[in-house]
């Protein structure tokens, strides 16, 4: 790890080959990533069988499988918005949010927020956004905001969720090696600052809610479904209330709600519910193997090896170098790159950190600002597959609509830690 070779600069511009296809849309990720990982890990010179991180095992049938929970997890919420939409519980969300907020349907953005702030504050993993999405995208989209702009308003507000989320303060503190409260003083920072952005996203975004007098909405015709509604309250209940996993809430959710709708086979119509769900979660279902193919690659000790001296080479010796440094290679975070903490950089951030000469509590604090970015835009975050594939929204406009919001945080992040450390 002394020096840095050719082969290492070859890496990385493939890395970035790679990208710039994926993002042209002249190849698809769900063959490129796990290509070049494997690529990767083969000019490395990691074995291809034979060894704790070999190809075959580690990379391969390791990868395909590590993103396993958030694949159930999208196969249990898809169920659950089937359900939804098969009993028509999304019509009584939709006559609950008019009715009682005609006179001011920008409300139901501030709605929405609060409680993709508030849920993704306790829940540690996708499932969060995903379930407020389910809920909550058909009032969205039936007020006038578009598939895009409803995306971008829960990123936004599930970022500041996730900073003042425990478990990603345990996550990150070990990960850096770091006092876990270093790491909450710093979320909270970066999540007043996001909440200051997603009032400006509001504010600016607002004019596109329609007034009730465009909305087709008859009070009086519809029937508000209280039993059927409590289905979605059972995740919430079982997490916040039980401490029990998304998982199991879901499941407990589907059971009761076909048990209240009148099922005289339950178990039976969940079987065929889930038979359906796993069909319309196939894509997800690659997409994820390919990534997880790709994080294990990357994570091997001879791509680390094989990587981290050119990094190294790379990273700033001031302050005002590293302001510049990580503002202008802040898109390394994206496509699961070398900035990435769920990335190419799970495995060199602890490297870099301990190796450069430059302050780490300085380096640290920016892969904490980045990781944030990472969060809100990278397409290959499993949140944002999850969500984007649910949707059905084209990634590239959302990052576009995203993009200055999310820079502007991460540049503010980034120039607090210069001032907070220096």
């Amino acid at each position: 790890m002394e020096d840095y070779g050719l082969l290492a600069i070859l890496v990385f511009l493939i890395f970035l080959l790679t990208v710039g296809l994926i993002i042209t849309k002249k190849v698809e990720f769900v063959r490129a990533l796990p290509a070049f990982g494997i690529v990767t890990a083969i000019l490395a010179g990691t074995p291809i069988t034979g060894s704790e991180y070999s190809i075959a095992d580690y990379v391969i049938a390791k990868g395909a499988t590590t993103l396993a929970e958030p694949m159930f997890i999208y196969i249990l919420s898809v169920m659950l918005a089937i359900f939804i939409v098969e009993f028509k519980l999304d019509e009584s969300i939709n006559h609950l949010c008019l009715k009682y907020l005609q006179n001011n349907l920008k409300g139901i953005l501030w709605v929405v927020a609060i409680l993709t702030i508030i849920v993704s504050s306790i829940i540690t993993n996708f499932s969060s956004i995903i379930l407020i999405a389910i809920i909550f995208m058909p009032i969205l989209l039936k007020i006038g905001f578009n598939k895009q702009g409803s995306v971008v308003l829960l990123l936004l507000s599930n970022a500041i969720g996730s900073c003042l989320n425990s478990g990603y303060h345990i996550l990150y503190a070990n990960l850096l090696s770091w006092n876990i409260d270093k790491v909450k003083d710093f979320y909270y920072i970066m999540a007043v600052v996001g909440v200051i952005a997603l009032v400006f996203y509001i504010f600016l975004n607002s004019k596109y809610v329609k007034d009730i007098e465009s909305i087709d909405y008859e009070q009086k015709n519809i029937k508000v479904n209280w039993q059927g509604l409590c289905t979605i309250f059972i995740p919430f209940i079982a997490v916040f209330g039980f401490k029990l996993n998304i998982e199991t809430g879901l499941i407990l959710a589907l059971s009761y709600g076909f048990l209240a709708m009148g099922s005289k086979q339950p178990f039976m119509d969940m079987l065929e519910l889930l038979k359906v769900s796993i069909y319309k979660s196939t894509r997800v279902i690659i997409l994820l193997s390919s990534v997880g193919i790709f994080m294990h690659a990357v994570k091997t000790p001879e791509v680390v090896d094989l990587m981290a001296p050119l990094l190294l080479h790379l990273m700033p010796k001031s302050p005002t170098q590293c302001l510049l440094f990580f503002t202008i290679l802040s898109p390394l975070v994206l496509y699961k790159g070398p900035f990435n903490l769920q990335g190419m950089g799970a495995g060199l951030s602890a490297v870099i950190i301990s190796s450069t000469s430059m302050n780490p509590m300085v380096l640290g604090m920016a892969l904490l600002s980045l990781n944030n970015l990472r969060k809100m835009m990278d397409p290959l975050d499993v949140q944002n597959i999850a969500l984007m594939q649910y949707v059905d929204v084209d990634t590239n406009l959302v990052i576009k609509k995203i993009l200055p919001y999310a820079l502007s945080i991460n540049y503010i992040m980034l120039f607090y830690a210069l001032v907070a450390v220096v």
